[in-house]
């Protein structure tokens, strides 16, 4: 007998004729032998096993398994109707499942890590599950002195690192290279970089170069990378953000015979700041009183290597501003309210040195005070000007104290680095100002995860670091002074220079022979502090230096 196609859709009748009458195949008009088997392939029927069938319509409405076969509104030629109780499932084309791929192992890159911030952000890591790993651009063989700020591959891995690369001995840093060698790690090691972190200002540029290098999205803007390290850049991009700067020009002549012209051009008065466009601290920025002392400066600077290692192309004129000295540092994330905040404040207090304006103290004030409002303002600013959306920024500024409105006012930004301030001020932050957690806070920014945020950074304590000089240049004979653990507020200390080391006139931020540290009461800190200066007495061979 002909019959009409079947739909696609339609139930197959064979599985209910099979299973209400097991000894008989539905379109066989011959008869069978109730001792034959019925051979009915029921994974190229239906997936389901089924039991008895249901007769009440209320127990069938509270059934979550159930067959339904028979009628369909495909075809108007099956069977009546009827519900089954699913007993078993089984799976008709069975899927053959790929292995899983390990789980890896998130990571996190430091770029020329100190010891001391080291200690703290590999414990950060440490509580986050995180392999950490340093790169390190200038080896030290253990031939460079004081490992605490430029520490060996040993010295980082027994302090907690995992692993250390560094360029072949011999051979130039190449991030590219490094890179590749990084990627090659994290597929051979089943790692997963989360971020880069630079630990000092030559490692700026580096960090977010190795980020994009490594596919990383939580790094900042690429395109102001510039504007984070070169200085005028940087003046540049504030500007532009409509943001007060210095006056500046750029000089290229060897013999510093352009400082004349652009002294002019911007209408500057004497003093002058002469200054490498690439520095750190306060290397290689000059005070000029007049116009010798500029053409000299200049053309020592674009003749040199700067601090960085790199030769200089120009050096940077600048308008002298006036005022105070504050360094303010702030956290960046996506996840903070404001995308940036300033968490502490440091008030510098310098005096003028051979031309050169060198620390004796830096003090910790309270960010929330209205007196700091604009200098709070000013920072956030600047730091979206130049592109810093994850980790730490160190801002630092001059302004001028109005009493009038008992305020510090028209802030004017000296640089700005993308990177955790140096002087331990994390660390002392993080002593001060409760439930802060700058190390955990730093990590968390640059993996991209939720950053944790005090309630306030009110400071609870007065935080004081003293710089402890040589007034003279030669062979350190002898020290006195040096047991500053006698003072009530002592914190901590780092001895820069021992007997028989050469010592200069302090200059710059490594040019000094100790810092010292002190967390207490705001006067009992601020005597110890000043007590640490007097009372440090050096006998110096000067050898005819002075």
């Amino acid at each position: 007998m002909n019959t009409p196609p079947r739909n696609p859709h339609q139930h197959n009748q064979a599985i209910s004729e099979a299973v209400l009458a097991p000894h008989g195949n539905v379109g066989d008009d011959d008869a069978k032998n109730p001792t034959d088997e019925v051979s009915v392939d029921l994974a190229e029927h239906h997936e389901a096993l089924m039991g008895a069938e249901f007769k009440l319509p209320a127990n069938i409405l509270n059934q979550p398994t159930l067959a339904t076969l028979g009628e369909t509104p495909f075809a108007q030629d099956g069977d009546a109707m009827a519900h089954y109780r699913i007993v078993a499932t089984e799976i008709v084309d069975p899927v053959k499942f790929e292995e899983a791929e390990a789980i890896l192992q998130n990571a996190l890159v430091l770029i020329s890590p100190r010891i001391p911030d080291c200690i703290h952000l590999i414990e950060a890591g440490r509580k986050r599950g995180l392999m950490i790993m340093a790169v390190v651009p200038k080896p030290n063989d253990g031939t460079k002195g004081e490992s605490t700020f430029h520490p060996t591959a040993e010295a980082l891995l027994d302090v907690g690192m995992h692993q250390v690369y560094e360029p072949p001995m011999g051979q130039k840093f190449d991030i590219v290279e490094c890179a590749s060698n990084l990627k090659t790690i994290e597929a051979q090691q089943n790692l997963r970089f989360l971020g880069v972190l630079p630990c000092r200002e030559a490692a700026v540029d580096f960090s977010d170069i190795l980020s994009a290098l490594l596919g990383l999205t939580v790094a900042n803007d690429l395109g102001l990378a510039s504007a984070r390290r070169d200085k005028g850049l940087m003046k540049l991009a504030v500007a532009n953000a409509g943001l007060r700067v210095a006056k500046y020009a750029r000089l290229t002549q060897g013999d510093g015979s352009d400082v004349i012209e652009a002294v002019k051009e911007l209408e500057l008065q004497y003093p002058i700041v002469v200054k490498t466009p690439r520095g750190m601290g306060t290397s290689d920025v000059f005070i000029c009183k007049n116009e010798e002392d500029a053409v000299a400066s200049s053309a020592h600077i674009v003749r040199s290597i700067g601090p960085d290692g790199r030769k200089t192309q120009y050096a940077l004129l600048e308008e002298f501003i006036g005022g105070e000295e504050f360094a303010l540092n702030l956290v960046a994330s996506p996840t903070t309210p404001r995308g940036v905040q300033v968490t502490d404040i440091w008030m510098y207090h310098k005096i003028n040195t051979d031309g050169t304006m060198v620390n004796t103290t830096q003090e910790m004030v309270d960010p929330h005070s209205k007196v700091f409002s604009e200098l709070v303002r000013y920072a956030e600013g600047v730091c979206r000007a130049v592109g810093i959306k994850y980790g730490m920024a160190h801002v630092e500024v001059k302004a001028d104290y109005d009493e009038k409105r008992n305020k510090w006012v028209s802030p004017v930004m000296i640089e700005v680095g993308a990177r955790l301030a140096g002087g331990r001020k994390a660390i002392m932050a993080e002593e001060t100002v409760v439930g802060w957690h700058p190390f955990d806070a730093m990590v968390d920014a640059h993996c991209g995860f939720p950053v944790r945020m005090p309630p306030s950074f009110h400071p609870s304590k007065k935080a004081v670091q003293s710089f402890i000089a040589s007034d003279k240049s030669g062979v350190l004979k002898s020290i006195k002074g040096d047991d500053f653990a006698r003072f009530g507020t002592y914190h901590d200390h780092v001895m820069l220079k021992k007997v028989g080391d050469k010592v200069v006139r302090a200059k710059d931020i490594m040019s000094f022979t100790a810092y010292v540290w002190f967390i207490g009461d705001d006067d009992d800190v601020k005597r110890d502090a000043q007590k640490a200066r007097e009372e440090f007495i050096v006998e110096v061979e000067t050898n005819g230096c002075q």
